[in-house]
This record gives structure tokens, sequence and C-alpha cells, in this order.
């Protein structure tokens, strides 16, 4: 059996050459799918994910996401080349439906906490002795393909410091900024594990992302 991984035209897939012929996997939200044929449409993508009737987005490797037209058939030609695997997920109505529910989450553990688009900020952290400031606004952010797709780094007002000494994996100065006011740096930050699921409660979700801050900062500087 010969494992190799194939760009196509519009998905990215692994192809298991068998002898009765090729089986593709498709990356559904992080979830890869067995399927037989070279072709796929909207509709059996979105049965494979197991959703309803909300749309599905295709997500390239650069995070462009385009809405795929319904009964669209999308070929699986394999091609030449590597390149990282092209994901789907819901249409937009269930990722903000899903953003909704993660800030109900995120506001019945913080007393403060704000939302715009796929941003959180959360007002007030409390952080560990030795940082320049006893609380910081720290704001977050849900990723393309989220809940699949887990978020990455945390945001504090720039001139945070621990003992006076700027903390390692930190940026003072960045240019994607989140869209709250105030000048911010970010942290290089990730979740060490991430189990995602479609129910909030029954997976990994935003608050356990914005505990977890709290582990870090407790690393210092």
């Amino acid at each position: 059996m010969i494992m190799k991984t194939i760009s196509v035209s519009k998905a990215e897939v692994n192809v298991e050459k068998e002898s009765n012929g090729p089986k593709y996997f498709v990356n559904i939200e992080g979830v890869e799918h067995a399927w037989s044929k070279n072709t796929i449409t909207t509709e059996e993508i979105a049965q494979l994910g197991g959703w309803g009737t909300e749309g599905v987005i295709e997500i390239d490797a650069d995070n462009v996401e385009q809405t795929l037209a319904p009964n669209e058939i999308v070929n699986l030609k394999p091609g030449h080349g590597f390149a990282k695997k092209i994901r789907w997920q819901r249409g937009d109505g269930v990722f903000d439906h899903r953003l909704a529910d993660e800030l109900y989450h995120l506001q019945g553990h913080f007393k403060n906490v704000e939302q715009q688009g796929n941003w959180f900020l959360i007002r007030d952290y409390l952080l560990p002795d030795g940082w320049s400031v006893k609380k910081a606004d720290i704001a977050f952010r849900a990723m393309p393909g989220y809940p699949g797709t887990p978020p990455y780094g945390f945001f504090v007002p720039t001139g945070l410091r621990y003992k006076e000494t700027m903390p390692s994996n930190y940026q003072d100065i960045i240019a994607d900024v989140p869209p709250f006011a105030g000048e911010w740096g970010m942290f290089s930050w990730s979740p060490i594990e991430w189990r995602p699921s479609d129910d909030l409660r029954k997976g990994f979700n935003l608050l356990n992302f914005a505990y977890s801050f709290m582990n870090r900062l407790q690393e210092g500087a």
C-alpha cells in the first residue's frame, strides 16, 4: 500500500492506492472521511460532516473562504506537488451561532467579556504576582475553521513586563491587532491538546483556552 498527498482542483486529499482503485480521504473540520469517488457534492460534504442544510464553506491553505453552491460538484483530481490540506466547515450561520454560545459560556465565568466578530476580550484578567500590573485586558480569537482549528495566541496591552523583563514568546509590536481600542502585544500560545466537538460542552472550547492563559502567565518571563 502506498500513501501520498496530492494537490487537487478544489480539495487536498490523501489517496491510498489499492487493487480496487484509489480511496480518497476528505478533510472536514479536522476529521478525515474515506471517500471512494473522485468527485463530491456540497450535499455529500455536509452529510459526511454530520450537519443539515446550513451550507458549506471551502477553506484553502491560505485560509481563503469560498461558499460552495447547492449541488456544486467538487472534482477530486490527482495532481502534482504538495500542499496543506483544504478543510470544509459549516456555513456562516453555524459559525456565528457557535461564537454566540462561546460568548455566553465565557460570560458565565468572567465578569466582563466583549465580542467583535470572531474576536473576544476579557476585561481585567487577574495576573499572578510579578507582572507589571495586577489586571490586564486579554483578547483572543476563534480561527477560521474553528472549532476544528484550535485557537492560537492571546493579546495584551503593550508594555506588559514580568519583573521588568520582557517575557519570552511575546511580541510588543504586531501588525495583526485585535479590533479593540488600545495598543496590543501578543503571546504565542496554543493549547497543549485540543479535542473539539460540535457540542460546546462536550469538547474543548474558548473558555478552556482562556483559562490556559494563566498557565503561561504563571511561568513568568
